[in-house]
């Protein structure tokens, strides 16, 4: 039996608004003090967690509602990082980002960069995203467009690569029920700027076969990592109860483009029923179709509390 018990701090942070921690600098409103701020061990997830989805010791400033002619707000942050980035082995490892949020008259737009430094000759990494999000009629839709690029040779952790999803779901008529349907492709071997080991690879906000359920190393039943790979999947999700009870039903893929990886295909669903206000029942399930290996199956129940 290995024992993982601690006492390590998982998150800890302070945020604020330095407008209204110190009202008395600007009585009149005139001076741009609207700032806001984190400073501490804080999750860090961009564009959807698909750019970034780690826990990292930070110092974070954004400043909102800046307007500029056809932008009704636009959001910017910048980030600075020095610790706890789980995806490299450099304990010395910082990152430096900048994210811009832009709501225009058609879509949301996002545009994300993200450069890791590293205590290495060979120098860090590079990571960067776009994506639009808007409504074709009634049909809501995200296309995202990321990027990665590592100064030293390509690794399991950082390498060359380019992810390229949609993002497509709409209610049915008559119902809060929600359709979606997801696709990707990936060039080379796109990796994120940091990650969480439990949350998943870059694919996990692409569909829950996908997505880990983040108990300890338990992976998830489709692999989440972006590496010459081609796929999606499509979804239904019921509501009942006045949404305490909801059922999503999805069967995904993941197509190999190098020749040299496998194919996968899964048929899962996903059941949760709320109790009381604060307790949540999930039973999960699955079938996979895995080339070149064995069937997988398996079911998963969790009962979640929240205080």
């Amino acid at each position: 039996v290995k024992n993982e018990l601690n006492a390590n701090i998982r998150t800890f942070f302070f945020e604020g608004d330095f407008g209204s921690l110190f009202p008395n600098l600007d009585k009149q409103g005139f001076i741009p003090i609207d700032l806001g701020f984190s400073i501490g061990r804080q999750p860090l997830l961009f564009q959807d967690g698909i750019l970034i989805n780690d826990t990292v010791d930070s110092l974070g400033l954004v400043r909102n509602n800046v307007r500029l002619p056809g932008v009704s707000n636009l959001r910017i942050s910048g980030v600075y990082g020095w610790n706890e980035l789980d995806s490299r082995n450099d304990r010395q490892a910082y990152m430096l980002g900048m994210f811009l949020a832009a709501d225009m008259p058609i879509s949301t737009v996002e545009l994300d960069a993200i450069y890791v430094g590293e205590n290495r000759p060979e120098g860090g990494s590079f990571h960067a995203g776009v994506a639009t999000t808007q409504r074709i009629g009634h049909i809501s839709t995200t296309f995202r467009v990321l990027g990665s690029y590592s100064e030293a040779e390509d690794n399991a952790r950082v390498a060359d690569g380019v992810l390229l999803t949609s993002e497509v779901s709409w209610t049915p008529q008559s119902s809060d029920d929600i359709v979606y349907i997801t696709s990707f492709l990936a060039i080379d071997n796109f990796t994120q700027a940091g990650r969480e080991p439990i949350v998943g690879g870059p694919l996990a906000a692409l569909g829950i076969l996908f997505a880990s359920p983040n108990l300890g190393n338990h992976l998830s039943e489709l692999s989440g990592r972006a590496n010459d790979i081609v796929g999606g999947a499509i979804g239904y999700q019921a509501f009942w109860d006045n949404h305490r009870r909801n059922l999503v039903l999805e069967l995904a893929g993941r197509v190999d483009t190098s020749g040299v990886g496998p194919s996968d295909y899964a048929l899962g669903f996903q059941f949760q029923q709320a109790f009381f206000r604060r307790i949540l029942l999930q039973v999960d399930s699955f079938y996979a179709v895995q080339e070149d290996r064995d069937d997988a199956y398996g079911a998963r129940t969790e009962l979640l509390v929240q205080f």
